[in-house]
């Protein structure tokens, strides 16, 4: 039984295949491949509220850090693909590197945009948050709703003793750290 990744050389058909990427070289890989002929290239993104130190910021991130999908003639493309910038080996699983169209076709369906947004866990109900900016920067307070605008929430902050609501900018709070169990 040949393996599905043995193509003869007049085999004009493509198939997917996962690709390993240098670290953090995501998008340079698959922006490039991209603008090779008959290369169709797959790189699923998750867009996610992370701490920085001015705040939290929506980053967007490769949802496979270090990998992508693409399809092509592997007898045809090989070369071009593996000297890509960015690109450093086709990924084999048990001596097969075709990734079956159908893995792939989930994925897309998943993932209609390419990118998956996560939301911001800071303004879910019932999470524990810390102000990061303003006169309550270091307090933390307890979120009960998400207002209709999306960008405020309402919170229930213990302030001198006392149980207060209050409303805040979305961008003014962060998930408070979790003490270790």
């Amino acid at each position: 039984m040949r393996d599905q990744t043995d193509h003869s050389e007049a085999s004009s058909v493509s198939y997917w295949y996962c690709l390993r990427t240098q670290t953090k070289r995501e998008h340079i890989a698959s922006s490039i491949l991209t603008t090779l002929d008959d290369v169709e290239v797959f790189c699923p993104r998750i867009s996610m509220v992370k701490k920085t130190r001015s705040g939290k910021r929506r980053f967007i991130e490769a949802m496979f850090p270090g990998y992508i999908f693409a399809r092509f003639n592997y007898t045809e493309k090989y070369r071009l693909i593996m000297h890509s910038q960015g690109v450093t080996r086709i990924v084999e699983q048990g001596g097969r590197r075709v990734v079956p169209a159908s893995v792939i076709n989930d994925l897309k369906a998943t993932v209609p945009d390419g990118i998956v947004m996560t939301p911001d866990p800071s303004i879910e109900p019932g999470a524990t948050i810390e102000f990061v900016s303003g006169s309550l920067r270091g307090l933390n307070a307890k979120v009960l709703a998400q207002l209709p605008s999306g960008q405020r929430v309402q919170l229930l902050l213990d302030f001198l003793g006392r149980e207060i609501q209050i409303e805040a900018d979305a961008s003014d709070i962060i998930l408070a750290a979790q003490p270790d169990d």
